[in-house]
């Protein structure tokens, strides 16, 4: 099973040992977790089904977290929400060593980090907001008025031109992680099809 250090890597020697058919869930319920070095998960939970099939393990479920961001209007750090689901089918033995995104190696152990980080970088919007009514900033003074007010507010809202620049100045730090150079590349992969899991062939 997984272990605390690296709750996303999980033992499956017992279910590689099983009968096709055979189902195993398992809960996660982790206060941190880091993926690669760009992806921070707090409150990492949910639950997942491992599945023993002909072909490997079909892992399906959702897992719900939050990673910590800054507002695209305002620029306050909140905590942004973030899920992934799978549906996906883990290849034993794989077929191509050399990629196991989607394999289970020799050593029995399924490593859901890779697939995780990926989906979870997915639903990572492109300007994070820390709730759909966040008023911005003001663009005469740089006053928050979600906090308090100022004189300036009649002046032209947060959508506004003049907030224009203060919401462009977080587009490269708001980018999800992978969309800028030094970060760690997404794997970018066709959709699943309607008729049954995601595999590498």
């Amino acid at each position: 099973m997984g272990n605390h250090n690296h709750p996303l890597r999980i033992n499956v020697g017992f279910l590689l040992s099983q009968t096709a058919g055979y189902v195993r869930a398992i809960d996660f319920d982790e206060e941190k977790v880091i993926l690669a070095s760009d992806l921070e998960l707090h409150d990492l939970h949910g639950a997942l089904s491992l599945n023993r099939t002909p072909q490997g393990i079909l892992v399906s479920g959702t897992l719900w977290s939050s990673t910590p961001a800054d507002c695209a209007r305002c620029l306050s750090p909140f905590s942004l929400p973030l899920s992934a689901t799978l549906q996906d089918l883990f290849l034993y033995p794989p077929p191509n060593p050399s990629d196991p995104m989607l394999a289970i190696g020799e050593d029995a152990m399924l490593n859901l980090g890779p697939l995780v980080r990926e989906y979870m970088i997915l639903d990572f919007p492109l300007r994070p907001v820390c709730s759909p009514g966040c008023k911005g900033l003001c663009p005469v003074c740089g006053n928050n008025p979600n906090i308090s007010s100022c004189e300036h507010s009649q002046v032209e809202g947060p959508t506004g031109p003049a907030n224009t620049h203060a919401v462009d100045i977080l587009a490269t730090k708001n980018s999800p992680p992978g969309a800028f150079p030094g970060a760690g590349p997404i794997r970018m992969r066709s959709p699943r099809s309607k008729s049954g899991p995601t595999s590498r062939q």
